[in-house]
């Protein structure tokens, strides 16, 4: 009985609700999340969204004096996502959310980073099977695939960092079961050619802080990297963990804090932390009911 009632609790929930619906939060603070690694006493405004679409992986970007906000836009009538930008001024957004970047499969996790005098893309594009970057041609509105950095591989959330004077990218790999436990990592010393698997793939294998949350930040000569927590759930929380090896014979991370949906940013989930210009950026489950698109 028990478990024809949570079935049927489902099934009604579904016909009330589109899930997963994310949405995106943002506050323009000096103290940011790094700082003070906790989500108390903090306080988020939400990024509207036209309810058929939900908004989330924001990833921030600070280029020639003016903040980008780069995101998946997921359009629930297709399944499918694509990449938007809304630009944000000193109290907020100043344009409406615009896509810039479509293929005929899924895309998420949109890295924004800037190298080698140019601004890059790296877009989650898993259902392709490949891990693609493209360049701003011109930023931020035009995107041109320049290069599939690696092919075969049903990798997502993959995040860049320079370190070392060679590129290393991180991201979570398919491994029959799911795409949070185990952690790959490739690395070149050129950008756009020649990556090669770690020596030790996987370099992790921890449903609580393999999968990527966001840019890697640099403070401090330290490098901090946002990973998300699906050991309860996928995107249940966020964790902030500090890379404290990073060569081509290991790898090494420990997690310092991690913050979960609370009061001051309710629900489910939080799988993003993003950061620049002053504002910081996360994300997180809302419910949008089907017979208000209507």
């Amino acid at each position: 009985m028990k478990r024809f009632a949570r079935k049927a609790a489902a099934k009604l929930y579904a016909c009330a609700f589109y899930s997963p619906h994310w949405r995106v939060g943002y506050r323009r603070t000096a103290l940011d999340l790094w700082s003070t690694q906790t989500l108390e006493r903090t306080r988020w405004l939400e990024l509207p969204d036209p309810k058929v679409r939900f908004f989330a992986d924001p990833i921030a970007f600070h280029h020639n004096a003016r903040t980008w906000l780069f995101m998946e836009d997921f359009d629930h009538r297709t399944q499918k996502g694509s990449i938007s930008v809304v630009e944000f001024g000193s109290a907020g957004p100043v344009s409406e959310p615009e896509i810039v970047l479509e293929e005929d499969w899924h895309l998420s996790y949109p890295l924004v980073f800037e190298a080698e005098g140019a601004v890059w893309m790296i877009p989650e594009s898993s259902a392709n099977r490949e891990i693609a970057i493209y360049r701003g041609d011109p930023f931020p509105r035009r995107w041109v695939k320049e290069a599939t950095l690696v092919s075969d591989v049903e990798a997502v959330d993959a995040t860049i960092v320079k370190h070392q004077e060679r590129f290393w990218l991180l991201a979570s790999v398919y491994n029959g079961l799911d795409h949070h436990t185990d952690l790959h990592i490739f690395h070149s010393s050129n950008l756009l050619s020649g990556w090669r698997p770690h020596a030790l793939n996987p370099v992790m294998r921890d449903p609580r802080a393999a999968r990527s949350a966001g840019s890697i930040v640099v403070r401090d000569g330290k490098m901090w990297r946002p990973v998300q927590d699906c050991s309860e759930r996928y995107g249940g929380a966020v964790a902030l963990a500090e890379i404290t090896r990073l060569d081509e014979e290991g790898y090494e991370q420990i997690v310092r804090s991690v913050l979960k949906p609370c009061r001051e940013w309710p629900g489910r989930r939080l799988h993003t932390l993003s950061q620049a210009g002053g504002f910081e950026f996360i994300d997180g489950s809302a419910n949008v009911l089907r017979r208000s698109w209507i």
